[in-house]
Formats: C-alpha cells, structure tokens, sequence
C-alpha cells in the first residue's frame, strides 16, 4: 500500500493527468500569488527587468505547486481509509523535492542575502521579528543562546515556507517558539519578569524621551 501512494503522488501531480481548463477561481488564485510575489521582490530592489520577472515568476510558481500538492495531499488522506501514514509521506517527500528545487532556482538568480529576504517575505518577516524581540526581552542573552534562537527560528522558516496557510505557518513558528522558551527557561530566564522588565524600561525611555522634547 505504501508503495501505491509514492507512485500515486506524482502522478496527480502531472499537468498530463489534470483537466486541461482553468477555472475562473484558478485564474484569480494565480493572479493573487502573483500580485504576493511582486510585493515580495519589490525590496530586493532588482534593477534588471528580466531577471526581476523570473524571480517574481519562481515565487508565483512555488506558490501555485504548493498549492497543487497541498490539494492532493488532502485527495490522499481522504482516500487513504486506513493507511494514512503512506500518504503522508509521500506527500511530506514531495514537498521536500520541491523545497529544494526552488530554493535552487532562486539562488541561481539572487546572492545569498536576498534569498533570505526572499524567505523571510514569504513567511511575513517572522524571523527578524520575532529574533529582535527575544534580543531586547532578554539583552544579556549569550553567543550561545543567540545562536539556539536563530537556528530554531531558521528552521521553522523552512517548513513555514512550505505551509498552505497564513495559520500554518504561524503554528509552525508557535511550535518553535514553545521550543525556544523551554530551552530559554531551563537556562535560569524567568520570561513573565523579562516581560514586566522590558515593559519598564520602556516607559522610562518614553518618558526620558519626552523630558528631552
């Protein structure tokens, strides 16, 4: 059974073995993604015209084959009465060949800092948000502590990256963050005083702020 849903997988995924017209609904999905992926470039600030078009076309076009193999993972484990798990991983596989073909494609276009702001644009810019803000709740935080929170966090952008909703990618980088806090608080920071701290020195900076106005 495993090996049916491996060989299924690709197959449904075949432009050949899907309906040839486009629904009105697909057309304004396309249009959607691709009006996302212009936003996404328009930072990057890419003065050739031809390859600012390709990059905008690569991001436009994962968006769409994420789509297509999220559609079919849903049309497996509906199918999949019993042997779920199968399915699942021939779904999981699929989203990993293409993961690595896109992020391909695109440093075939982009040096490495605009690939990551390629990345951080398709996952609304979670990770320099949510890194600057354990910086300034936790400012003695070590090398070592720093680092644990940005790879956690780049590793959460990869599979946020992948996710089919807005939702998925924020429970995907929550599931981090939950990971992040543990470690965070097994190593002697209480988060809820950090918190009531930042707050503090907050207020004292607006209102020294204001004394200097």
């Amino acid at each position: 059974m495993r090996r049916y849903w491996l060989l299924l997988l690709p197959l449904l995924l075949n432009p050949a073995t899907r309906a040839s017209g486009e629904t009105e609904g697909d057309a304004a999905y396309r249009q959607a993604i691709h009006r996302r992926a212009e936003r996404i470039v328009e930072p990057l600030e890419i003065s050739d015209p031809q390859q600012r078009d390709r990059v905008v076309d690569l991001i436009a076009g994962q968006y769409y084959k994420l789509q297509e193999i999220h559609a079919v993972r849903d049309h497996l484990l509906e199918a999949a009465a019993e042997d779920k798990t199968a399915a699942l991983d021939a779904y999981q596989r699929q989203v990993v060949t293409q993961h690595r073909t896109f992020c391909a494609q695109l440093l075939a276009e982009l040096d490495p800092q605009r690939l990551e702001q390629v990345k951080d644009g398709m996952t609304y810019g979670v990770v320099p948000h949510t890194y600057n803000a354990y910086s300034q709740l936790l400012p003695d935080l070590t090398e070592e502590q720093k680092r644990f929170i940005r790879f956690n966090l780049l590793e959460a952008r990869e599979y946020a990256m992948d996710a089919g909703s807005a939702e998925e990618k924020h429970a995907l980088f929550g599931k981090y963050k939950g990971r992040i806090n543990n470690y965070l608080s097994q190593a002697g920071y209480d988060l809820k005083q950090a918190e009531h701290d930042l707050a503090e020195r907050t207020k004292k900076k607006a209102s020294h702020d204001e004394d200097q106005n």
